[in-house]
């Protein structure tokens, strides 16, 4: 926990869950701007796309709903606020973007996201929140501020004020465009149906899902050595951080006895694995769970784990997740359980994975990515 001396008052706030080392914080110079410009947003304010809930815990006072794509920013948001007790007398609700509401809002606040997919998802959930008075701000770090971004905005919001990079922050005041006009959305455009032809696995590609338009380079490396046999002896199989749900639906069309629990932070990922499993009809059982790696499957209870975990946490690159994934795994495995991940080579997960699975091994590595299995021994200490 930090504390910051923002525009509002002296606030503690924590990088929640992973923090990234003791150097990175949960707030930006973004978030300090739009404080000072604000103060408090008009009622009903709605809150887009903030990764640890630093404006929902400042203008806590305030009646706030928030939307998110991330499981893991909500339960920052929560946290933040627990800390800050005398800054939320307002009341909050929760949208997810699997959420549906007709509410209205008279202020909107969008935090421009690193995927233009999941901007371009937020934009358009954004637009049917909004009148013809709404006042909406969208802004970021420079980093975020690419020209997929900046046409994205245009192509959705009227413009009303550009303001100066300001510490590297910048913002823009906007208004909705006309609600008859809607144009086709981009990123999350309609594109075909396609295959894994050597699984008869069909994939719909869906907007701000990791590997959902093609198999990703990690992915690729993964299938390529494909744990089948212990797929095929699997009762309960878990796809930890499931994306479209790629490996699980492999591991289901192998074993159609199974049980396969994808699980992911990401509401609008268990959506599309949701979608694919259907797609696909398999046979086997599944659950969908939105979840912090495991968090709700049992002890000792899977056979398999599948996982590319990712190297990145909101704006740094960072271990914390693969360690936690390799942990939470070791947690639900029964004893003699399999586990098999693919990383990028120069990452040396390796090391770390045989701290949790001293046995674990490479089976396949290309240019750019190495597959390791490993599996939980009978006694673990």
């Amino acid at each position: 926990m930090k504390i910051w001396e923002s525009p509002a008052g002296e606030i503690k706030l924590k990088r929640h869950p992973f923090s990234g080392g003791k150097s990175h914080q949960a707030w930006d110079a973004a978030d300090g701007w739009i404080i000072r410009r604000l103060s408090e947003p008009a009622s009903p304010a709605l809150i887009v796309g903030e990764a640890f809930g630093v404006l929902g815990t400042v203008w806590g006072s305030a009646d706030l709903t928030v939307l998110s794509d991330s499981l893991l920013s909500l339960s920052a948001l929560e946290l933040n606020r627990s800390l800050n007790p005398e800054k939320t007398g307002g009341s909050l609700k929760i949208l997810r973007t699997t959420d549906d509401t007709s509410a209205a809002f008279e202020t909107i606040i969008l935090r421009l996201p690193k995927d233009l997919g999941l901007l371009e998802l937020y934009i358009r959930q954004t637009q049917k929140y909004a009148r013809g008075s709404t006042e909406i701000w969208v802004g970021g770090m420079d980093r975020r501020w690419s020209r997929g971004a900046k046409s994205l905005i245009e192509k959705y919001f009227n413009i009303a004020e550009t303001f100066p990079f300001e510490r590297h922050a910048r913002w823009l005041r906007c208004t909705p465009a006309d609600p008859q006009y809607v144009p086709a959305p981009e990123a999350s455009a309609e594109k075909p149906v396609w295959e894994i032809e050597e699984f008869s696995i069909k994939i719909k590609p869906a907007p701000a899902v990791f590997s959902s338009g093609s198999v990703d380079g990690g992915t690729a490396a993964f299938l390529e050595s494909f744990p089948e046999a212990a797929a095929k002896s699997s009762r309960v199989t878990a796809d930890l951080g499931c994306g479209a749900g790629i490996l699980g639906l492999c591991a289901a069309r192998l074993n159609p006895q199974s049980e396969v629990i994808f699980t992911d932070e990401s509401f609008t990922a268990l959506r599309s694995a949701d979608n694919n499993f259907r797609l696909n009809k398999l046979a086997a059982k599944s659950r969908f769970i939105a979840a912090n790696g495991l968090e709700g499957v049992p002890d000792g209870s899977v056979d398999l784990v599948l996982c590319n975990p990712p190297f990145h946490y909101q704006n740094i690159q960072t271990l914390d997740v693969a360690l936690f994934m390799f942990e939470e795994a070791r947690r639900v495995l029964v004893p003699g359980g399999t586990i098999q991940l693919v990383g990028n080579s120069h990452l040396g997960y390796h090391k770390h994975l045989r701290q949790y699975f001293p046995n674990a091994r490479e089976v396949f590595r290309n240019k750019k990515f190495v597959v390791l299995r490993g599996s939980r021994e009978s006694r673990q200490s």
